[in-house]
């Protein structure tokens, strides 16, 4: 399928135009408009693609017409499609809301960086090969550390760039060793290659023939290695300690992304590695559970302290972060229960916990913009319904506890989930952590109702139909897949189809080398 080639390249190569036309265009307006409009149609292409993948088929696109395993392949199944599809929704939502929230003389940069960013997601969730995946993932991360840093002046952000790109070096760098140590033991670099390999180490592949010495060893170190980049991209437990300082310092429409975008990435891997490509019947299948368990516990963990610490936040980014955390642990407890029900209550989680956090930051960044970032500036939003109402919804979604949002939802699939498996401590750190950031939730609904801050003047806030639009269309989008979960059995498929996919790697191996 074209559009699945395209839409990577196409987000990089608009993102490197905008240098060059600011060569010869100087008006900021051109820069967002251009973006935009960008955005919005890289979002109708992965409408496309998802649609293509709801049918049941696994689209592949060759690239230069080198069959694979020899040449490149983009591979989307549903979970791929999907996943990408919520990141180009939030890039979208994103750029929307720049275009009132962002101010500088470096828009162009800003804009650039935000397209690059969309493509690195998009390509590290479209990708049939795990080098392809490393070159993405680089793309996507040096985004990332240029946008931390885009308000200059700021020391803070400057410092939160430096520390989180100097370790991302360090966590990419292992992943790239994981792939040399793959392709030195397998011969190849193509996923369903390796997924078929690894289940069937006598197999002979066109291109890329058979299997060299000891793949039981050298799979193991490749997912130690590769399990630390995904744990790090994900803000999991010992490996979160990033987000809380890069996310508050980056623009607010750029924190909204982190989840939807970065974070999602580390759990999409662990997904395909995990399942894929080293799932059940691989060689490794003894140590296999281990890694899993040792993942959950990570995931537990992460859960728990995400939620402790959020509620001694007085920053509401880093509040936000923290919750982004918690429910991030929340989602690899269920990705590790080895199981296709608890991969589709991840899918559904990750959904649930991107629409939500970039909510809470698009109708925070109203009370940011006015009165600045801790805790008692929410109460401006109190002269914005629909912010206002917004925020708390978000706040409802997050704590899991209104059967009409999808949060409940994807909380009780995880529950469920760990349950099937007989993990019965796991299902007791789901209600804690649950109940210990709803304090959290609380607490910030009673800043909102009773603080009174003081407001500063600021030409943004003259104006308010920009972020009211990205607010209404997020909360819109909220509510109706919450519904849609439990009323239209169509939605639900679709979330049970993208774990299947993650575990059925027969439809995915055939649909590349097509054996």
């Amino acid at each position: 399928m074209l559009l699945a080639g395209l839409l990577p390249l196409f987000l990089m190569g608009a993102a490197f135009l905008l240098p060059g036309l600011s060569l010869v265009i100087k008006n900021s307006k051109f820069f967002r408009v251009y973006s935009l409009a960008v955005c919005t149609v890289g979002f109708f292409m992965a409408l496309a693609v998802a649609l293509e993948t709801s049918r049941g088929r696994v689209v592949t696109y060759w690239f230069g017409g080198f069959r694979p395993p020899l040449g490149i392949v983009y591979t989307i199944d549903s979970l791929s499609s999907s996943l990408a599809l919520l990141s180009m929704f939030i890039l979208t939502m994103s750029t929307l809301y720049s275009t009132w929230m962002v101010r500088s003389r470096s828009e162009y940069l800003y804009y650039t960086f935000m397209l690059s960013l969309g493509a690195g997601s998009v390509g590290c969730l479209y990708t049939g090969d795990i080098f392809n995946f490393f070159v993405m993932l680089e793309v996507l991360s040096l985004s990332a550390y240029v946008l931390v840093s885009f308000y200059r002046d700021n020391p803070k952000a400057i410092e939160a760039s430096i520390r989180y790109a100097i370790v991302g070096i360090v966590a990419t760098s292992l992943y790239l060793l994981a792939a040399f140590i793959v392709y030195g033991s397998y011969g190849t670099l193509n996923m369903a290659d390796i997924a078929m390999k690894s289940r069937h180490p006598d197999a002979v592949v066109a291109y890329s023939g058979k299997i060299f010495g000891d793949i039981a060893f050298s799979t193991a170190i490749a997912i130690a290695l590769s399990a630390w980049t995904f744990t790090f991209k994900a803000a999991i437990f010992p490996n979160h300690f990033w987000l809380p300082d890069a996310n508050p310092e980056a623009p607010t429409p750029v924190s909204a992304l982190f989840v939807a975008v970065i974070d999602l990435v580390g759990a999409y891997g662990v997904m395909r590695f995990l399942h894929t490509l080293f799932g059940a019947g691989s060689v490794i299948e003894a140590l296999r559970h281990d890694i899993l368990l040792l993942l959950h516990v990570l995931g537990a963990v992460s859960a728990l302290v995400g939620a402790l610490l959020l509620l001694v936040q007085t920053d509401i980014k880093k509040f936000i972060a923290y919750s982004t955390i918690s429910h991030m642990g929340l989602a690899f407890m269920a990705i590790t229960t080895g199981t296709e029900r608890g991969v589709s209550a991840a899918v559904l989680q990750l959904i649930s916990n991107s629409l939500s956090e970039a909510l809470l930051f698009y109708a925070a960044g109203i009370a940011i913009v006015a009165a600045g970032r801790s805790l008692d500036s929410l109460g401006v939003l109190r002269r914005n319904k629909l912010a206002s109402t917004a925020f708390i919804v978000g706040l409802l979604n997050l704590f899991g506890i209104v059967p009409l949002l999808v949060g409940f939802w994807s909380k009780l699939f995880i529950f469920m989930a760990v349950l099937e498996v007989g993990y019965l401590a796991s299902a007791v750190v789901l209600v804690v952590s649950t109940g210990i950031s709803g304090i959290g939730y609380v607490r910030l609904m009673n800043y909102l109702a009773r603080s009174t801050p003081k407001t500063r003047e600021d030409s943004r806030l003259r104006s308010y139909w920009v972020p009211n639009v990205v607010i209404a269309i997020t909360t819109l989008a909220l509510v109706i897949l919450g519904v849609a979960v439990i009323a239209v059995p169509e939605v639900s498929k679709a979330i049970a189809d993208a774990g299947r996919a993650a575990v059925d790697y027969v439809s995915y191996v055939r649909a590349v080398i097509g054996v």
